[in-house]
C-alpha cells in the first residue's frame, strides 16, 4: 500500500506523497473508460531500445496471481473486456516458455501476446522508493523510536491518533517490532509504505505495510508551505526532509498534522511486496489506480526522470512497467508512480520525479 500520489488536476503537484492529501474520487464512468486510442508497437517511441527482458521477468512475478485469480476487466477502445485466468495462463505459459537472456524473445512474446493502447487522458508520473533505516529488535539509548505492528484490538473505526501513538499509548502492549532511531526516518517509511531495517544485530528486517489508524492524511508538504517555510515548487521529499533534520522539535509537530499512522509487520522478504501481493521489481514495478489498470497489466511509460545530482534537470524515461502497486491517491487511468528500489539514487530519483507524459496500456490478444 502506498500513499505516494500525484492528484491529476489538484492544487498541489506531488513528490512521493508528502504534498498530496489522500482523498478518494469516485469510480470511473463507461465513457471514461474507454478513452483509448490503438497504436502500433513500431509507433512507440522508445520500444525497440527497451529491455524486454527485465519487464517480462517483473510480469512472470504476476502469473501466479492471474491465473488463479478472478477474471480481470481490462478496459479497451472497444469497450470493457473479460481475461479469464485460463487466457492468462496461455499467456503465462508463454512467458515461461522464453529463455533468459533471449533480448528478442522478451520483445516478441509482448508483441505477440499484447495489442498497444494509448491512454488518451495526459500521464502524471511521481516516484516511490523503499527507505532505509539502522535499528534494532531491542530499545537501547541510540534506538529509541518503536516500530509498532497492527494491534489487535484494530477495527475500521478511528484509532488512537498519531500524537497520541507517539506519546506512548501503545507502550506495554508487546507490539514493537523493531526500534529506530528517529521519528523523521519513521515517518518517511510510513509514507512510502515499506522499508527496511539495517539491524544492529545484523541482517535485515523488511517492513510491510500492516493497516492504518484510520485516521485522515495530511500531506506535510502542504502544511510546510502554508506555513511559509519553502515554496510550493520547492517543496521536495529532500528539501521537506532536510528541513525536518534541522528543525526537530517543529519537525515533530507538523508530523502530528497527519493523524494516519501505518502499522507494519516483518515481512520476512528480501523485497518489498506491492498490493498485488508480488515481489516489486525497481523501475518495472508501478503503482497504479486499479479501478482502471487491473494488477499484472503491463504499461508502457513515456515520461522524464531525474538527473542524479543535477536539481532542475530531466531526461527521457521510456520503458514498459507492470502494474503491481497502488497509492491510496493514485487516481485516474495514466497515473502512475514508479518504484525506484532501494538506495540513495532510488530515494533522489523518487523524491524529485514528477512528470507528465502518456500511458500506453497492453492489452492481451484473445487466443
Amino acid at each position: 500500500m502506498r500513499w505516494s500520489v500525484l492528484a491529476s488536476g489538484a492544487t498541489w503537484v506531488v513528490v512521493a506523497g508528502f504534498l498530496s492529501a489522500c482523498a478518494s474520487t469516485p469510480g470511473p464512468t463507461p465513457e471514461q473508460r474507454a478513452a483509448m486510442a490503438p497504436i502500433s508497437f513500431n509507433e512507440i517511441p522508445g520500444w525497440a531500445d527497451d529491455r524486454h527482458g527485465e519487464a517480462l521477468a517483473a510480469f512472470r512475478r504476476s502469473c501466479p496471481k492471474l491465473t488463479t485469480g478472478p477474471e480481470t476487466k481490462i478496459v479497451t477502445d472497444g469497450g470493457e473486456k473479460t481475461i479469464t485466468p485460463a487466457e492468462w495462463q496461455r499467456i503465462c505459459d508463454s512467458a515461461a516458455a522464453v529463455k533468459a537472456g533471449d533480448a528478442r524473445a522478451a520483445r516478441s512474446f509482448f508483441e505477440d501476446n499484447f495489442r498497444p493502447l494509448v491512454v488518451q487522458t495526459p500521464g502524471k508520473f511521481t516516484g516511490y522508493f523503499e527507505p532505509e533505516l539502522r535499528g534494532s529488535k531491542a530499545p537501547s539509548r541510540l534506538f529509541t523510536v518503536p516500530v509498532y505492528r497492527k494491534p489487535a484490538d484494530l477495527t475500521d473505526k478511528p484509532y488512537y491518533t498519531r500524537a497520541e501513538i507517539e506519546s506512548g499509548v501503545l507502550k506495554g502492549k508487546g507490539l514493537e517490532i523493531a526500534w529506530v532511531q528517529d521519528l523523521v526516518g519513521l515517518f518517511e517509511v510510513q509514507v512510502q509504505g515499506s522499508g527496511r531495517i539495517q539491524l544492529a544485530e545484523g541482517g535485515t528486517m523488511t517492513l510491510g505495510y500492516d493497516g492504518t489508524n484510520n485516521r485522515p492524511y495530511t500531506a506535510v508538504g502542504a502544511v510546510l508551505v502554508e506555513m511559509g517555510v519553502m515554496k510550493k515548487e520547492d517543496a521536495t521529499w529532500p528539501a521537506i526532509r532536510d528541513w525536518m533534520k534541522r528543525n526537530p522539535q517543529q519537525a515533530r509537530d507538523v508530523m502530528r498534522r497527519n493523524e494516519r499512522y501505518v502499522f507494519f509487520k516483518d515481512t520476512r522478504t528480501s523485497a518489498p511486496i506491492g498490493a498485488e501481493g508480488v515481489v516489486l521489481t525497481a523501475q518495472r514495478s508501478m503503482a497504479v489506480d486499479p479501478t482502471f489498470t487491473p494488477y499484472g497489466t503491463p504499461i508502457w511509460i513515456d515520461t522524464k526522470r531525474p538527473v542524479i545530482r543535477k536539481p532542475g534537470t530531466n531526461e527521457p524515461y521510456r520503458r514498459l512497467m507492470v502494474a503491481q502497486d497502488t497509492g491510496a491517491a493514485i487516481k485516474g487511468p495514466a497515473r502512475g508512480d514508479v518504484f525506484f528500489g532501494a538506495g540513495p539514487q532510488a530515494a533522489e530519483w523518487a523524491g524529485r520525479m514528477v512528470g507528465d507524459g502518456r500511458a500506453i496500456v497492453l492489452v492481451p490478444n484473445k487466443g
